[in-house]
């Protein structure tokens, strides 16, 4: 006994397999790292929103401090306002400039793009780990 089989268009096919697909999510969420506020007094540089800028990326402020101190070569520390303190005077963009490249390095994941991931100090590396997909990812430590 032999089965009929309907013929089937590909328009018909394609929507059929779309129906069957769970509804896809689309965050609207973006990431938005806040720029730095900068003040200079003296030969000194203030970054007044260090703190909110560690919080929306999720960092340790001493981690922060230390990549600054390492790039900049000169030392920083942090006041109890949670401002950070630099020794020189450094434009805002350059400041920026750090906190971009910091968090792409150090904040995104570099599998599937999001910001949910940890810093794991393991010895003289860092791992990065994907909160989202899972991924770990080894860098170098500063």
């Amino acid at each position: 006994m032999t089965r009929r089989i309907r013929d089937y268009k590909f328009e018909e096919l394609l929507e059929r397999a779309y129906s069957k697909l769970p509804a896809r999510t689309v965050s609207k969420e973006t990431f938005e790292v806040p720029r730095a506020e900068v003040m200079f007094v003296g030969g000194k540089t203030l970054i007044l929103n260090f703190k909110q800028i560690t919080d929306v990326i999720n960092r340790d402020p001493k981690i922060l401090q230390r990549y600054f101190v390492k790039e900049l070569g000169v030392p920083a520390y942090m006041n109890e306002s949670g401002q950070l303190i630099l020794q020189g005077r450094f434009s805002s963009h350059v400041i920026n400039r750090l906190i971009d490249l910091f968090v792409k390095k150090y904040v995104i994941c570099p599998t599937c793009g999001s910001r949910f991931t940890k810093l794991i100090k393991k010895g003289k590396v860092f791992i990065l780990k994907c909160e989202a997909c899972g991924a770990e990812t080894t860098l170098e430590a500063f």
